[in-house]
């Protein structure tokens, strides 16, 4: 919807990035940001994928970081840091996934239980757990 009407799309993944198999491919989104604290990374760093010819403008001018798209020092530590967290979350994605599930799905069974209770959303298999 947003390449029909001319405009970039954007994704705030930092909540699925631990839980969800990301391919920017797939989804076609022109740019998508994680928060590497939700992937047991470092604090205070994050992973910004920007797809490559995206019509993006830097906003910290002087040097030329992340192919003169970002001005400043790169904090090494961190990056080195956000990349093998990150690397880890990918490859325990299924595991995580599965863990999460058996815990929204024992979730709804004790919440059912009572009759005032309503879960606003779905709850089956396509649903996010």
């Amino acid at each position: 919807i947003a390449h029909a009407a001319g405009a970039l799309f954007f994704t705030d993944a930092v909540q699925a990035a631990p839980y969800l198999p990301l391919n920017v491919k797939e989804t076609n989104v022109d740019a998508m940001a994680f928060s590497a604290h939700k992937f047991y990374g470092p604090k205070g760093t994050g992973i910004l994928y920007v797809k490559s010819g995206a019509p993006v403008e830097r906003l910290i001018v002087g040097g030329e970081n992340e192919n003169g798209f970002r001005g400043g020092t790169v904090n090494v530590a961190g990056a080195v840091g956000a990349a093998a967290a990150y690397e880890k979350a990918v490859r325990e994605t299924e595991e995580n996934d599965k863990k999460i599930r058996a815990l929204k799905d024992l979730f709804v069974k004790e919440i059912s239980a009572y009759p005032f209770a309503h879960i606003n959303g779905g709850i089956g298999e396509d649903c996010v757990p």
